[in-house]
């Protein structure tokens, strides 16, 4: 049975603009500062994963829904780091949300919910992917699914792509501070880390992206 509470919202926009932010930062190696990636996307409370899940395993349909408004664009990055493809990126991402809200109960550790979905979405991807690779084969190699790249993730590919890299506990910190503009507090708070952790594992994930992304001078 569909997951009831999975609205799948466009969040095309204002990733792209944060992104646009954050890879000028990157590659500018100019310091990232805290304030400048605040928008409107996260809450002025935000209640902690664990709390959400908690809710949603007990029933509660708006607990799994803000669960996947926060970790949808660390879904997508993560799938379309398998399948080079937006759209089916989404698809894989949506798949994933759908079996991660019908095995929930199964989840032991609450505050794990994260890095569960990951795999979850990873898992997905890659079925995605050989499935398409059967329809190729069967069509001359010939990949008549390609999409239009017409998507928000078109521009920042490459950063996308070093993101997907980070260890799971990073990438869910990087998307939320710089993709969804959420305060470090925010963070601390939602995954249930101490502002200090948040901190140091969005360092060590900036020095990480840098370092693949800037090109060292020859």
């Amino acid at each position: 049975m569909p997951c009831p509470c999975l609205s799948w919202t466009c969040v095309c926009p204002t990733v792209g603009k944060n992104a646009g932010k954050f890879l000028s930062q990157i590659l500018s190696g100019g310091a990232l500062l805290y304030g400048a990636f605040e928008n409107a996307d996260c809450e002025p409370f935000m209640p902690s994963t664990e709390e959400l899940v908690k809710a949603a395993q007990a029933g509660e349909i708006s607990a799994f829904a803000e669960l996947v408004r926060r970790y949808q664009r660390a879904a997508v990055i993560t799938a379309h780091s398998v399948l080079g493809d937006f759209h089916l990126a989404q698809d894989a991402a949506q798949e994933a949300f759908l079996h991660a809200h019908r095995m929930l109960n199964r989840l032991r550790s609450a505050a794990a919910f994260g890095p569960w979905l990951l795999r979850i979405v990873r898992r997905r991807a890659i079925r995605l992917q050989r499935a398409r690779r059967a329809e190729r084969t069967g069509t001359d190699g010939i990949d008549c699914a390609a999409s239009e790249a017409s998507d928000w993730m078109e521009p920042y590919r490459e950063v996308a792509r070093e993101i997907a890299r980070l260890p799971e506990h990073e990438r869910i910190v990087v998307v939320m501070r710089y993709m969804d503009g959420c305060s470090v507090k925010d963070i601390a708070d939602a995954t249930g880390r101490p502002v200090g952790t948040v901190t140091k594992q969005l360092s060590r994930a900036i020095e990480r992206l840098r370092g693949r992304l800037v090109e060292t001078p020859s």
